[in-house]
């Protein structure tokens, strides 16, 4: 059974830093730090079983069992008929025995008086030493022998590339929740806590084993506890899969704790002891859950506000039906749609440049003028729309008894269009402002810029004409010395 909470918005203004912080810790660990562990792995097992070492301890593994449980599922072979592929089989077997483990590595299965005690000793070292340089081996944590640095290790080593995407995929799903709704501290250790309580809980109940643990699954198996509570009565999104059959439902957040619980001791008690460490998942929900409690009864650091849906996700299904309304020449009922586009999204060209056509199929309407202006604007901005600029305007001016635009839009029109080549529109708006804003500070700027691009096209007398008319009306301008010299230069 699998149960996937799919909640969130991820913000650009207020990124999930630590969530993805702690996906680029285990990613370098496991794609770095881990890249050669399989083939040293490899290596001390062909060390295991070619020096002889395998042979020792696999027989001795077989009267032990003979000896203890008289168990017939096991090969009886003498050591003489132990080969590699009999001794591959039964090593992973004989490691998960912990009883025999242990007795096998304190001196009690190979004692000091056997005659290859020295031979077996002298093996054992050189094998152990070849796999503390297996990174699962060495940083793993083994509850046998635990420590103070494997406890935090272990949390960002992974066996296989599927265990760590499964984990990174959980931990994105429900890590970014948590950090942009209780603040990064608060996530921070809510993380680390859960990881530890949850593999204290795997040693308790499995404390003589030496096979070492790793994953970052009870660490995040705390997040989903602590998010169950804290967002309790929240009704959440949820994917499940029962194998044969998936769907979607939204469900109270809190009600999926004794769910998720209720699978992990279910699949305990149906595979035992595996490679999936249900006990450390336990621990970790319910370290998690606990720790969400603590969080509201003393902090209150939550928000819902990570719930909240992005407006920008309405746009799409907004302009399909302004353009639906259009298409039924219902005009009056597409602007509404258009204008709730532009409020969540003020720059969006295609509802600007639909309002704008509704807009001049009216032009007496004074919310032309505003229309255009907007668009205009948009388009100044865009340096590949210069062409939609030109056409935008020119149908203005064709429509529009009078232009509405401010003295600084119709300054910027004008000097982009000297930009571009279209000298004669950036004339007419020049033109315009000298007789009826002269005293506009901008203008000789502008002027100055169309008079260059006239030299520049191989129009000499009317660039001359400009250079003339800003050295006549602003001969205080630091334009009008340049202009000066042009025209030195020129005669």
């Amino acid at each position: 059974m699998l149960i996937i909470p799919l909640t969130g918005k991820i913000s650009t203004r207020n990124p999930p830093i630590i969530t993805i912080g702690i996906v680029l810790i285990n990613c370098f660990v496991f794609f770095i730090l881990q890249a050669g562990d399989e083939e040293r792995y490899l290596q001390a097992m062909e060390f295991y079983v070619q020096s002889g070492l395998g042979k020792i301890e696999v027989s001795r593994y077989l009267a032990y069992k003979r000896a203890t449980d008289m168990e017939e599922s096991l090969p009886s072979k003498k050591e003489k008929g132990l080969d590699e592929a009999a001794i591959i089989g039964l090593y992973e077997k004989m490691q998960r025995d912990q009883a025999f483990m242990n007795r096998l590595l304190n001196d009690e299965i190979v004692t000091p008086e056997d005659e290859i005690y020295d031979t077996w000793k002298t093996l054992r070292r050189k094998y152990e030493g070849m796999l503390s340089r297996v990174v699962i081996q060495r940083y793993g944590f083994r509850p046998v022998e635990p420590s103070f640095v494997t406890t935090f290790t272990h949390m960002f080593i992974h066996g296989s590339f599927m265990h760590i995407l499964g984990n990174m995929v959980f931990i994105w799903l429900v890590g970014c929740v948590l950090e942009l709704g209780c603040g990064r501290v608060l996530y921070v250790a809510m993380y680390l806590l859960s990881g530890i309580l949850a593999v204290w809980l795997f040693a308790l109940v499995y404390m003589d084993s030496r096979l070492p643990l790793v994953g970052a699954s009870g660490a995040i198996s705390g997040l989903m506890g602590a998010f169950t509570v804290l967002y309790g009565k929240k009704k959440i999104k949820v994917f499940y899969s029962l194998g044969f059959y998936f769907n979607y439902a939204r469900v109270s957040a809190i009600i999926l704790l004794p769910i998720w619980i209720g699978n992990e001791i279910f699949q305990l008690f149906l595979r035992g002891y595996s490679q999936v460490a249900y006990v450390a998942h336990i621990g970790g929900l319910t370290s998690g859950a606990l720790l969400g409690y603590l969080n509201l009864r003393f902090f209150g650091r939550v928000s819902e506000e990570v719930f909240g849906e992005d407006p920008k996700e309405k746009i799409a299904s907004l302009l399909e039906e302004a353009l639906e309304r259009i298409g039924r020449l219902d005009m009056h009922g597409a602007r509404p749609l258009l204008e709730q586009v532009l409020e969540i999204d003020p720059h969006n060209l295609s509802a600007l440049t639909h309002l704008f056509n509704i807009d001049k199929l009216n032009p007496e309407d004074a919310r032309l003028h505003g229309t255009v202006s907007r668009l205009l604007h948009h388009l100044i901005d865009d340096t590949k729309a210069h062409e939609a600029l030109y056409a935008t305007y020119k149908e203005y001016r064709r429509i529009s008894r009078k232009l509405r635009l401010n003295l600084d839009l119709l300054f910027q029109l004008g000097s982009t269009f000297s930009a571009y080549g279209y000298l004669e529109e950036s004339e007419k708006i020049m033109a315009m402002l000298l007789q009826k804003r002269p005293g506009y500070q901008k203008l000789p700027t502008g002027i100055f810029r169309l008079a260059q691009a006239y030299l520049k096209k191989g129009m000499i007398q009317k660039g001359k004409k400009y250079l003339l008319i800003i050295c006549r009306r602003y001969p205080e301008s630091a334009e009008s010395q340049v202009a000066r010299r042009l025209l030195m230069r020129s005669n």
